[in-house]
């Protein structure tokens, strides 16, 4: 029993941590302190270092010179990299959904949902949960391919969605409608089976706006 519940801790403590991470919710270069995030994880120490050495395994936080670990910085040759590796994982699950007949609106309305959830969210100007609803669109792209190594890669990949920049309040709310706007408009793409367009859309909304920036309130 003990061990199930030292397994548990360990898989919470990555699971959160790794959606913030994703979220970039946390700063670049912060140190992450073991007794802060154990207390506000809910977790022991050492369920919570099993976690951090996963992580880190997997490319998302590094351990400093001395002791502990941080999240590093993203260079603009790494927000390149998430670019283009993006591009490859879901520009490949676009085209797979629309050659193998995929593209019904069936099979698409998790993205469909996701996109009815970010504007609600954009209304209620809810931050974080904004950054989730565009997360969950791209996560059903991959979803909607049913390739089951697709979305495992996909889901183990260290993709962060965006990028924390600080704009003001109406031009954070300008981008998240055009976020809003180019999901909608890839969802009508595969529908109508035109591939190259709904490619066009992603790569310009990966290249140009695929993250929420943060606003000053």
């Amino acid at each position: 029993m003990a061990v199930a519940a030292q397994v548990s801790q360990r898989e919470q403590a990555y699971q959160r941590l790794r959606r913030l991470l994703i979220l970039q919710q946390i700063p670049e270069g912060k140190r992450l302190r073991e007794t802060t995030w154990a207390s506000r994880l809910h977790v022991n120490r050492a369920a919570l270092r099993e976690a951090f050495a996963r992580l880190e395994a997997e490319g998302f936080i590094e351990r400093g010179p001395k002791t502990g670990y941080f999240i590093p910085y993203i260079s603009k040759e790494d927000l390149i990299e998430v670019v283009e590796a993006r591009m490859m994982l879901e520009g490949g699950a676009i085209e797979r959904i629309i050659q193998k007949g995929l593209n019904t609106r069936a099979n698409l309305r998790p993205l469909m949902e996701a996109c009815d959830q970010l504007e609600r969210l954009v209304k209620e100007d809810y931050l974080l949960g904004v950054a989730e609803a565009d997360r969950r669109f791209h996560e059903a792209l991959i979803e909607a391919a049913r390739n089951r190594r697709l979305t495992i890669l996909y889901q183990r990949a260290p993709l962060p969605i965006i990028h924390p920049v600080l704009i003001s309040n109406s031009q954070w709310a300008h981008r998240v409608e055009q976020t809003l706007h180019e999901h909608r408009a890839m969802v009508d793409a595969i529908l109508e089976g035109q591939l190259p367009k709904a490619m066009d859309v992603l790569r310009t909304h990966l290249n140009e706006r695929a993250f929420i920036p943060l606003y000053a309130g």
